[in-house]
Formats: structure tokens, sequence, C-alpha cells
């Protein structure tokens, strides 16, 4: 809730500001088309669902944890005041989660290292301010294994995951080149097979809710 009232609050501001510049005669009307590169944190939080080809029994876990990355990308500004579009982002860090498996000698892991995407932007500019949606494509790598919790020992492997990723966000131009950005993704990734010894095969799905804040310089 306090999250909320603050992204609020904070929009406010933001709109008030923008108005208040539009209103002097002397003033220039901000215009977002141009290249930019920029520096992003974020939290996320989701959950990793495994089903087993041999057995067909299911568990799922949350998984947590925070990441670091960079973005690049082009907007192009209409005569309309609507901004369009295409963006990469790359981020790294490590989110992940466990629980007992179904087998209760052995602890089920998910690692969730890195985390990208290739999305089209689409916003409406209120001069400095700009909301905005997203839709792309999401990829990433994790990995995903068992843990037998007498001897330590540990099965599975590394995969490359594949899925989209919707989000909402909005930018302020602090200046004419320094531009700062609060935004929310989600990451949903299709289900990926992966094998944890001779005779067991496991099918893992795994999707999150990223948090996100950025600073990027528009060129």
């Amino acid at each position: 809730m306090k999250r909320i009232l603050f992204s609020i609050i904070l929009c406010t501001v933001m709109v008030v500001s923008t108005n208040a510049l539009a209103q002097n005669q002397s003033y220039k009307p901000y215009n977002w088309t141009g290249l930019y590169f920029g520096l992003q944190g974020s939290y996320l939080t989701g959950d990793s669902e495994w089903e087993s080809h041999y057995s067909g029994s299911r568990l799922d876990h949350n998984i947590d944890g925070g990441m670091g990355g960079f973005f690049i990308g082009y907007n192009y500004q209409t005569p309309f005041k609507l901004v369009v579009g295409i963006e990469t982002e790359m981020n790294f860090g490590r989110v992940d989660g466990s629980s007992i498996c179904p087998n209760s000698s052995y602890s089920c892991h998910t690692d969730v290292n890195w985390i990208g995407s290739t999305h089209g932007r689409f916003g409406y500019a209120l001069d400095r301010f700009l909301p905005y949606v997203t839709i792309g494509w999401a990829y990433g790598g994790a990995e995903t294994y068992m843990k037998h919790l007498s001897t330590g020992r540990e099965y599975g492997s590394d995969n490359g995951y594949f899925g989209f990723t919707p989000g909402i966000g909005f930018e302020f131009a602090i200046t004419k080149n320094l531009l700062v950005r609060a935004e929310y993704s989600f990451y949903y990734f299709f289900k990926s097979g992966d094998e944890y010894d001779y005779y067991d095969d496991t099918d893992v799905q795994i999707d999150a809710s990223a948090f996100k804040v950025g600073l990027s310089f528009k060129f």
C-alpha cells in the first residue's frame, strides 16, 4: 500500500511540475525522440513449478532476489504526442528458492541467474513525463537441481528459458539528456525440460514479477 501511495504522489508531482513548465511562454516542450542507454536495478518475486515425467508428481516453490543490468533503446515521438519505441535489456543476479521434493530425501532448488527481453514501448508524452506500457519477448537462464539432504550430492542442469513479458511504467526527463524511470514487468517463461538422473526428466515453468528503477542518458 505504501509503494502504491508513493507512486501516486510521485506521478502527481511530476505532472504538476510539467504543466507549470508548459505555461512558461519561453519554455520549449520536451521531445522524446532519440537513442538512449541506461542502468537499472530490480527486485523480483515469483514461482517455479516442477512436473516429473516419470512419476507425474508436481511441486512449486517461491523464488525471489535482486538483479542489476542495463538497457538500450530508441523512441520516436509522433506529432500527436504518442511515443513508440523498441528496447532491449539484460539483467544479472540471483533469484532463487527451494522446497522439499516429493521424495523427502531431497530438496528441489531453482536459481535464476540472468533475464533479458526485447520489447516494444508505447507511451503518451506529457512534456517531460512519459507513462508507457511494454510488450515483448523474454529470455533467461536458470539452474534447477535436486540436492540429497544427507550426502549433499546434487542432480540438475543449467537451462535456457523463453517466454513473454508485459509491463507498465513511467519516465521523467530531469534534464534534456538525463532520464529516470520506474517500471513493473511480468516475466512468463514457457516450460523447459530438465534431466536430473538417468530415469527422470522434469518440466520446469518459471514466472516472476520485477519492480525496477533506472537511470538513463538520451543521446
